[in-house]
């Protein structure tokens, strides 16, 4: 469940940017690991400064549209093994992504939040949330599905009150 730390920390990392870019990664197909695609497509952010895309599991190829985009800051949505309760929510920096795995996907977060910080000149972070399960299947478990609603509610006010001022 995110905690008021996690509150703190995304409102820290947004702090100064004027765009926004929240993505989601992963595979709708895989259970847990579509809690970013669903995460994406029940954010009600209506704002030409928040750039909000569902980026499936390769999300470098949204590198580009990003720069393009002119994002000072991404913010990922993801599954993420961090060998925690399932539920768990963290706010993960590129420094301390290092434990984090995810066997879905292409590229590492490691690596691929490097990319983007260099093809982007923003900054990014991960919001990762302990997956129960990432078999197939095409919902989210009970437990994770639970967390991610109150994640979505927490994330838009986060960002609502940002875009105010």
């Amino acid at each position: 469940m995110p905690n008021s730390d996690f509150e703190d920390e995304l409102r820290d990392f947004i702090t100064g940017a004027s765009r926004i870019a929240v993505l989601g990664i992963g595979n709708d197909l895989r259970s847990d690991d579509g809690l970013g695609p669903y995460i994406i497509e029940r954010l009600n952010i209506d704002d030409d400064r928040v750039m909000i895309e569902n980026v499936g599991s390769v999300p470098e190829g949204f590198a580009r549209p990003i720069a393009k985009f002119g994002a000072d800051r991404v913010i990922m949505v993801d599954a993420a093994d961090m060998r925690k309760p399932p539920g768990h929510v963290e706010l993960i920096t590129k420094d301390r992504i290092g434990g984090v795995t995810l066997s879905t996907h292409s590229m590492p977060l490691s690596f691929l939040m490097m990319y983007l910080e260099q093809e982007t000149g923003g900054k990014t972070v991960l919001i990762g949330i302990q997956p129960k399960s990432i078999q197939f299947g095409e919902s989210l478990t009970q437990e994770i599905q639970e967390v991610v609603d109150r994640t979505i509610v927490r994330l838009e006010r986060i960002l609502k009150e940002h875009l105010r001022g």
